[in-house]
């Protein structure tokens, strides 16, 4: 879903309105507004499946969505295992936290506004409520967690919702935190 500059400031207007008018049993004007000022129009159609398309979400939807997923799966399994797996995980994960390593970080808003600015709408949405969604990284996030997702993704199949994935799939993932150079 594209819009050209008129048709946002259609929008927009449409939006005063609505507000102007204190119209209630409607369409958020002010979740629209949001969308439409931060160009995360992909939310709209989230939000509002009558205005779905058949277009594929944006690459950084899915980047920033795939990720919260991963971070929550990880915290998930990890508090489903054995207090003898927990330690265990810890010694063979190199800089292993508990705090750090399964807490998602962040995007830097210097360098990741865009992702930022997404992960924001899904809070908004009221999406991946166990993240802390405006968190702001300061450093580059992206290429971690692409490394990470590129192990996580062909793994998320095997999640079972009573003990989340393997201990290899969430070791794997884990490891590949730290930069190849660094291991």
């Amino acid at each position: 879903m594209g819009y050209t500059q008129a048709e946002k400031l259609q929008i927009l207007l449409l939006c005063d309105i609505h507000e102007a008018l204190g119209i209630q049993n409607s369409y958020d004007a002010s979740f629209i507004r949001e969308a439409v000022e931060s160009e995360n129009l992909w939310a709209l159609e989230w939000e509002y499946h009558s205005l779905s398309t058949d277009k594929e979400n944006p690459d950084d939807v899915r980047h920033v969505c795939d990720v919260l997923d991963m971070y929550d799966l990880l915290k998930f399994t990890y508090d489903h295992l054995s207090p003898e797996d927990q330690a265990r995980l810890a010694d063979e994960v190199t800089a292993f936290s508990p705090e750090y390593s399964l807490t998602w970080p962040g995007f830097d808003g210097n360098n990741e506004g865009n992702l930022m600015g997404i992960a924001r709408m899904f809070k908004k949405m009221g999406r991946f409520n166990t993240q802390e969604l405006g968190k702001n990284s300061h450093h580059p996030t992206y290429d971690t967690s692409e490394r990470m997702l590129e192990v996580f993704l062909p793994l998320r199949r095997d999640f079972h919702h009573a003990r989340g994935l393997t201990y290899d799939a969430l070791k794997e993932t884990l490891q590949a935190r730290i930069h190849p150079d660094n291991r």
